[in-house]
């Protein structure tokens, strides 16, 4: 699944949590009362996946989540008095702005698992350090610092302090930004950005009944959902590349109709190649190829292995795929490649060979079909490579040029004769 995909499903929850935050007082009493308990319910259920899938980010921003929630409920007050202005104006800012440098901080940190200990005590021993911290700002703080924080933005609307709104602003422009510079971003760090925004609303609602449990149980269900996905493209997803593998191809192979062709594609002598410039260039080679490949129209790519790629054609013939694979081989083999050759910058390029077949009555199957192509890839390898080879073709040819062969003996014998 793209990114574009991913976004779609994160903004449709989204806007479901903002749609529904108006009708919260008019849900039934048990539902508001479940909804109170909802985002540490939430939090558990991520945290026991990511134990299960082995993963250490989600824990702690789901952490993060359930420490907020218990912050809120359990140092607000509900009467009046010295308490709510102490906590209105030095504790909500400080917990307000501490939020989203926690959610910077936990994607940022590298992810090494549950397995390694000292990784997840040092992770732990932060999370505690950050609680001390928090009151030692608390008790340390200056007045007139407190008093900054505690500024209002003054737009209609915002309850949120100027300075956590303005840390909120910048954390999630710097994980936005993070991001797009990002070859293949995790489905965790763009969820990150709408946790942001649903946390940072249900803070400027805080005083709103059952609005911070019900966005933050949300913002944890998009966290166990990233999960779910960036498990899934863990699998099917080749890591150089960021290409579909080959477990995604075999599933493609399932839902294909009728019609179909398949492509094989091998890049010359990459053994050789990658001998000479080494396996970093080897892998700057697959990744130029592999960019070429992706911008295949009516196709879909996956890396099949090594320097092999396939290409599955749904609804078409090898007849209207050659011109398309035609067209790619020509642009793989113009784009320059810089390589150090003795020492300096040089300029190189590869070329790629493609083996196509289609689906017929004597190979129905995907993986006959593929067979077939991967044999007019070794046709093509013999032709001298860099180029594209039909499976039907080539032995239509090989069979007319065998018959004309005959045909030109047996007139000879006959001529003798």
């Amino acid at each position: 699944m793209s990114n574009a995909k991913h976004y779609l499903w994160l903004v449709g929850f989204s806007v479901l949590a903002f749609w529904q935050i108006g009708q919260i007082v008019y849900w039934p009493k048990p539902v508001q009362t479940l909804l109170l308990y909802a985002p540490y319910i939430a939090a558990a259920l991520g945290i026991f996946i990511s134990v299960f899938l082995n993963r250490i980010q989600p824990i702690f921003l789901l952490l993060t989540l359930a420490v907020l929630n218990f912050a809120i409920v359990y140092f607000f007050p509900k009467n009046t008095g010295q308490t709510d202005v102490l906590a209105v104006t030095a504790f909500y800012p400080l917990l307000a702005t501490f939020l989203p440098l926690n959610l910077l901080l936990w994607i940022l940190l590298p992810e090494k698992g549950v397995m390694s200990k000292p990784y997840v005590f040092s992770l732990l021993a932060l999370f505690g350090l950050q609680g001390f911290g928090f009151y030692w700002l608390m008790d340390n703080l200056p007045m007139n610092v407190i008093l900054t924080m505690a500024q209002p933005v003054g737009a209609s609307g915002i309850t949120l302090p100027m300075v956590p709104f303005l840390v909120t602003m910048a954390v999630w422009l710097v994980i936005v930004i993070r991001n797009a510079f990002q070859d293949h971003p995790k489905v965790l760090d763009n969820t990150v950005i709408f946790v942001l925004i649903l946390m940072a609303y249900g803070l400027n609602q805080y005083a709103s009944f059952g609005v911070l449990a019900w966005l933050s149980s949300i913002a944890a269900g998009l966290i166990i959902l990233s999960l779910v996905f960036d498990s899934h493209q863990i699998a099917h997803t080749d890591q150089l590349t960021g290409m579909k593998g080959r477990r995604a191809l075999f599933e493609r192979f399932t839902g294909l109709g009728r019609k179909y062709a398949i492509a094989m594609m091998d890049i010359d002598h990459f053994k050789s190649f990658n001998d000479r410039y080494g396996h970093d260039i080897g892998d700057n080679a697959l990744k130029l190829v592999a960019y070429q490949l992706s911008r295949i129209p009516l196709g879909y790519p996956y890396r099949y292995g090594g320097e092999e790629f396939t290409v599955v054609f749904p609804g078409k013939t090898a007849e209207q795929v050659k011109p398309i694979l035609d067209d790619i081989r020509v642009q793989i083999s113009e784009v320059p490649l810089e390589v150090m050759e003795k020492g300096q910058k040089a300029e190189t390029k590869v070329t790629v060979s493609f083996g196509l077949a289609e689906k017929t009555e004597r190979s129905q199957q995907p993986e006959a079909v593929m067979k077939l192509a991967d044999e007019a890839l070794y046709v093509a390898k013999k032709a001298g490579r860099n180029c594209v080879k039909v499976y039907g073709e080539t032995a239509a040819k090989t069979t007319a040029k065998t018959s004309s062969t005959t045909r030109k003996r047996s007139q000879t014998k006959e001529d003798k004769a």
